[in-house]
């Protein structure tokens, strides 16, 4: 298909606890159900959390050639950098202020890669935990590269509200057990998506599949909304559809659901 109307839908996917399984790897039929729900005309595309340039083995895997990535910060499509914000530097040393006196790690997103303003034990295991490479250390990188995305290492839910009271140009989602993702107030996943649909100019319909809290604004943006069954309860309210979880065959039965596989 060369014209994007040729497909009939798109099918927007997060990584973590939705498309991969326990071990943040994708299964042999989750591979296969990806390169036939684009045969049957639904062209999908990641919605992530992480950067593009996490992405790769992803990509390759399951031919998908289109990210939102970064929360919405970053939006790649066929190699291309085709939107991008950066986050200002004023207000990521506003940040940086609160995160040092609650005595937790800031890590930082670019075009190129990440890393952190200190290396705790913490920082450690909250990389530990989606299997990805150790960030290196810079407490001032920040000041002269532009930053995309920002997470705040800690497991304490409580410290969204601290940060969004404190911080109200940013937005702020706990979107995994031991950190926060940071985008600008204006940016999400559901933006994410209406800046590529504007680009591609799409006529047609969208699927979105989710699980955490950074999914809440992906699947308002959509046409069809999945939530799967180790979802947040926030989003399972929103969903038109609840799966089984991402361990249980949740994306294939989503598929199946909706009559795309």
């Amino acid at each position: 298909m060369e014209n994007i109307n040729d497909y009939k839908a798109l099918a927007f996917f997060d990584l973590d606890g939705t498309l991969l399984n326990s071990k943040s790897q994708l299964d042999d039929e989750v591979i296969s159900a990806i390169h036939k729900i684009r045969e049957n005309g639904v062209l999908p595309i990641i919605a992530t959390g992480r950067g593009h340039f996490e992405l790769d083995w992803i990509m390759k895997q399951t031919g998908i050639t289109g990210a939102i990535a970064m929360n919405g910060q970053f939006i790649m499509l066929d190699g291309k950098v085709v939107y991008k914000e950066a986050i200002p530097t004023s207000v990521i040393e506003q940040l940086n202020a609160f995160a040092t006196k609650s005595n937790e790690a800031l890590a930082f997103y670019d075009s190129d890669g990440y890393w952190v303003n200190q290396l705790t034990d913490f920082a450690r295991s909250a990389y530990a935990y989606t299997h990805a490479s150790e960030p290196t250390v810079d407490a001032t990188r920040f000041l002269k590269n532009e930053v995309n995305m920002l997470l705040v290492l800690t497991n304490q839910l409580s410290q969204v509200d601290y940060y969004k009271e404190n911080i109200p140009d940013l937005n702020f989602f706990m979107n995994s057990p031991s950190s926060i993702d940071v985008t600008n107030i204006t940016t999400n996943k559901g933006t994410g998506i209406q800046h590529l649909t504007d680009i591609l100019d799409f006529k047609g319909e969208t699927f979105a599949f989710g699980d955490g809290r950074n999914d809440l604004h992906l699947l308002s943006a959509s046409d069809h909304k999945t939530a799967m069954g180790n979802a947040v309860p926030e989003l399972k309210e929103l969903a038109d559809f609840i799966s089984t979880e991402n361990t249980n065959h949740g994306i294939v039965n989503a598929f199946k659901y909706w009559g795309i596989l």
